[in-house]
């Protein structure tokens, strides 16, 4: 049976989502405390930057008095280094507590006269407590109050510790989509079922026109040569990689490569697949340095060097573009060449032109 504790603790966690939920969270928590304020905070140990993350009961117009303030907080500090929840009582004398500014210019014009905190996350040298407040009406928080919040404080920090590695995926989602839209070819994810997961800007145009490949309303995957269809079902059910070009009446001339990325644990259908669709007839671009390394994978002083070299560098003229030896861009071109398996400026130019690059020699 579900009781109050777990309804809370389900409040916690749904904040991750919602700040909403944080708010209706700690409503509870003064309830259960017998509070009239409580906040989710985060303080900074050694600038004393502090970040409300959620409240109830506290005015927010006097931030800015904490902010101010927060550097003289001892009850905050004194738990940051101890990393154990506290009363006020337990850090400083009560008669020095409220004559300290602090008391003065935050506690009382909320009305608070007693706290208590309990670390919920330590990040970054940074401090996020649960903090509860209590008037002059009510005795001062006592030890057993502490052991109400301590765990409620851990539930708090699990949740925002989810949140913050979920914005933090979601930023590098979002970076990685704007990078995934720039490349010139289809980008398609699908899972070990072939079932699309996402795409590119290019690779939506494509199933848009039902160019080369199409969406089937079960999710599946589907190129429209039969041959090269039966070929991706093969690949993408036995998780291998390959390559296959077609060109046949109304297909073009593409490049379909597929990539596997490694499953999940114990074998599972979690993982990915990518599928890359070179069309051969787009008009060739240059190599940049840029395209050079997405397409080889090279380090980013190998790309320059050979993107200068197939248009014409030499050691020389590379080395002197660069500001670097001529020896340091001689060792750069062994170790492409040994990644690119060529063994000769022409094999390489062969490689790149073949890969759909404009390899015109500078004027």
């Amino acid at each position: 049976m579900i009781d109050e504790s777990d309804r809370l603790i389900g409040l916690i966690y749904e904040g991750i989502a919602d700040d909403f939920h944080w708010g209706a969270a700690l409503e509870r928590v003064a309830a259960f405390v017998g509070a009239i304020g409580v906040g989710l905070g985060m303080q900074d140990m050694e600038s004393h930057q502090f970040r409300g993350l959620a409240s109830c009961g506290i005015d927010l117009d006097l931030s800015q008095n904490y902010r101010r303030l927060a550097s003289t907080n001892k009850i905050w500090i004194e738990i940051g280094r101890r990393r154990q929840p506290l009363t006020d009582r337990m850090v400083m004398p009560k008669a020095d507590f409220v004559r300290s500014e602090l008391y003065a210019d935050w506690f009382r014009p909320h009305g608070f006269h007693g706290v208590m905190a309990a670390p919920a996350l330590f990040k970054n040298k940074a401090s996020v407590f649960l903090v509860t407040f209590r008037d002059r009406r009510r005795e001062d928080f006592e030890r057993a109050d502490l052991k109400k919040i301590r765990g409620l404080a851990y539930h708090f920090g699990q949740a925002l510790s989810m949140r913050v590695d979920r914005e933090q995926a979601e930023q590098e989602l979002a970076a990685a989509k704007i990078v995934l839209d720039e490349i010139p070819d289809a980008i398609l994810f699908v899972d070990y079922k072939g079932r699309l997961k996402h795409v590119n800007k290019i690779g939506q145009i494509m199933l848009d026109g039902s160019i080369v490949i199409r969406r089937l309303p079960n999710g599946r995957l589907e190129i429209r040569d039969r041959r090269a269809n039966q070929w991706l079902a093969a690949m993408v059910s036995g998780a291998r990689g390959g390559e296959q070009h077609l060109s046949g009446d109304g297909l073009g001339r593409f490049v379909i490569r597929v990539h596997p990325c490694p499953r999940g644990v114990g074998g599972s259908d979690t993982g990915v697949m990518i599928i890359r669709i070179v069309d051969l007839n787009r008009k060739a671009e240059p190599p940049t340095p840029a395209q050079v390394r997405e397409r080889f994978e090279l380090s980013l002083r190998q790309s320059q060097v050979i993107s200068e070299l197939v248009r014409g560098g030499t050691e020389a003229t590379v080395a002197q573009a660069l500001g670097v030896k001529e020896s340091t861009v001689h060792e750069h071109i062994r170790r492409a060449y040994g990644k690119l398996e060529v063994n000769s400026r022409a094999e390489l130019i062969a490689l790149l032109s073949r890969a759909n690059f404009d390899i015109t020699p500078h004027s």
